[in-house]
């Protein structure tokens, strides 16, 4: 996962290669990493500064999740395994990507038409969607490392219950990719807000993203429910840190080819 984002944005630098900055070369790659840092430190520490309707929230979810594991994951999982045609089964195939494969789709899209259209919402909107995926999968593959919680149908298993903790095969606790796909799909519905149809698509295939993983037998309920959370919470909160972001691309067309222009903003 996070593999795939660093060659995501690898390949955005060397395909438009004429960046040009206001500042140079490393002073500005540093602050650029700097941003980075501070972002992941936010993400981090932001629970010490949640409000009580945060907390509340986060409450009422681990609440939920833990009533999931408890007495619902299972017949989830039951029921969902009734679930299935061949019908159903080809059009969920092709709805597993969207945590991963259809969001690098978008991000690239949003990229390419901020560089061609010269507009510098859609190029920021794509590297923030870019941020938020990689810092949600850190946080997911942490996680998962932690709980060890084994998938539905692992080793023949089909109990919730099965959590083996720290550093063992258990991978299932909470969804990489829903918590992928809301992370994208809140910072699209965050920086799109304005046009309503936005975060009605975005969110619906988010929430598809999870169904499949329970309909395909890779995640537990609660795993998706969690996954969603941390997604949403980290496309929230990023999509607001950049607000304040003094880091700016800027589409430009020169004799030479297109590129982005990184300007720092002095305050």
């Amino acid at each position: 996962m996070t593999k795939k984002i660093l060659v995501f944005l690898f390949v955005v630098f060397i395909t438009f290669s004429n960046v040009f900055a206001q500042e140079r070369d490393s002073a500005l790659v540093a602050k650029v990493f700097k941003h980075g840092l501070y972002d992941a430190k936010s993400l981090l520490a932001s629970p010490f500064a949640w409000n009580g309707r945060q907390w509340l929230t986060a409450g009422a979810l681990t609440t939920a999740t833990a009533a999931l594991v408890l007495w619902a994951d299972e017949p989830i999982y039951n029921f969902a395994n009734k679930m299935h045609t061949p019908s159903r089964d080809v059009f969920f195939k092709y709805a597993e990507p969207l945590g991963n494969n259809y969001a690098f789709a978008v991000m690239g899209i949003t990229l390419a038409t901020g560089i061609i259209a010269k507009n510098n919402y859609h190029v920021e909107t794509a590297f923030i969607a870019a941020e938020s995926y990689l810092f949600a999968g850190l946080l997911t593959q942490a996680v998962k490392i932690t709980a060890g919680r084994k998938r539905p149908n692992a080793d023949g298993t089909t109990h919730p219950h099965d959590w083996e903790g720290p550093f063992f095969n258990g991978n299932s606790f909470f969804s990489g990719h829903t918590s992928t796909a809301f992370a994208v799909a809140t910072v699209y519905a965050q920086r799109y807000k304005h046009q309503p149809w936005v975060p009605v698509v975005t969110y619906s295939l988010a929430t598809l993203g999870g169904l499949q993983r329970i309909y395909g037998n890779r995640h537990w309920a609660g795993d998706v429910l969690m996954g969603a959370a941390v997604g949403t919470a980290t496309g929230l909160l990023l999509s607001k840190q950049w607000q304040k972001n003094p880091i700016k691309f800027y589409p430009i067309v020169t004799t030479g080819g297109g590129g982005l222009s990184l300007v720092y903003q002095i305050q």
